[in-house]
């Protein structure tokens, strides 16, 4: 992309960026919603997420697709609505606008001040994982794979420091270095692990070949940190579910390169459950498998 380009991209970014803000949370989520719902199903990308879906869930029909995609359009726009707002949102208090269960599991690691790893996909407002992970009490680290875009990785950047975690941690070699760091001292990380890894490992992921990222399953191997599964759905507007559920259970082998596989297999396939479960919920737009 040349940087005229990124330029252009940059300013229609702070300029949506910045009328979402000024509409408030509300109206902002709902546009937001209203406008990638309608625009997405047009775009290219659309095409290759129904065959994507098609191949993977052959079992919904092409209307049950198409009802499921309208809403992960729904929902991506919603997102992107809210990013001016992540400071607006709570998971604690008498009123949260994010419903947490397996609360028990988070102040577990609050109260031992041991580091986990909390692993989830692209759900909801995927943003406000670590926010609930950071509300409970729990010091973390979010891993984040940076937009190709400099001012719109720094504009998101900034906006996750002020509002979710300071601790930003860019993925490829110096973030894993930092990612070391950060377990050894007793720093969670809240890490998406639902993308495909090209420098990653070969996996499966619906029951076809797909790169992975190994880096949740190596660090809990090697440093003995728990992974712990989360799921997280919108319930409606701008509330929120999320679940934090029992550390994965695995045993160790000796054969590390074995044992990876084993764990990132689990984490895969428990990704993969929740997607059955609720694929609206998932950001289908990812070149995911091979053709």
């Amino acid at each position: 992309m040349s940087d005229t380009r990124y330029k252009l991209e940059a300013a229609g970014f702070n300029l949506l960026m910045g009328l979402f803000k000024a509409m408030g949370r509300e109206r902002a989520s709902a546009v937001g919603g209203w406008l990638f719902r309608t625009v997405g199903p047009h775009i290219s990308r659309h095409k290759k997420a129904l065959a994507s879906m098609a191949r993977v869930m052959p079992e919904l029909s092409e209307a049950e697709r198409e009802a499921a995609l309208s809403l992960m359009w729904d929902n991506l726009g919603r997102t992107a609505g809210e990013y001016p707002h992540l400071g607006s949102f709570t998971s604690i208090g008498p009123d949260p606008d994010i419903e947490v269960e397996g609360r028990d599991v988070l102040e577990r690691f609050a109260e031992e001040g041991k580091a986990a790893i909390f692993v989830s996909g692209h759900f909801a407002n995927w943003e406000l994982m670590p926010l609930a992970v950071a509300q409970a009490g729990v010091e973390g680290a979010e891993v984040y794979r940076a937009p190709n875009n400099a001012a719109v990785d720094a504009w998101i950047t900034r906006a996750r420091q002020t509002h979710i975690m300071q601790r930003q941690v860019p993925k490829g070699p110096s973030g894993a270095r930092e990612l070391v760091k950060c377990v050894r001292s007793g720093v969670s990380l809240c890490m998406l692990a639902d993308q495909k890894m090209n420098d990653g490992i070969a996996s499966t992921f619906f029951g076809l070949p797909a790169m992975s990222p190994a880096a949740p399953a190596t660090m809990s191997l090697r440093y003995d940190v728990p992974i712990v599964p989360v799921t997280f759905e919108r319930v409606r507007g701008t509330k929120f579910r999320i679940r934090f559920w029992p550390p994965l259970d695995y045993a160790k082998t000796g054969d590390m390169h074995a044992d990876i596989a084993a764990v990132t297999a689990k984490v895969n396939g428990f990704l993969e459950d929740w997607i059955r479960q609720r694929p609206g919920m998932w950001l289908w737009l990812h070149n995911r498998w091979k053709k």
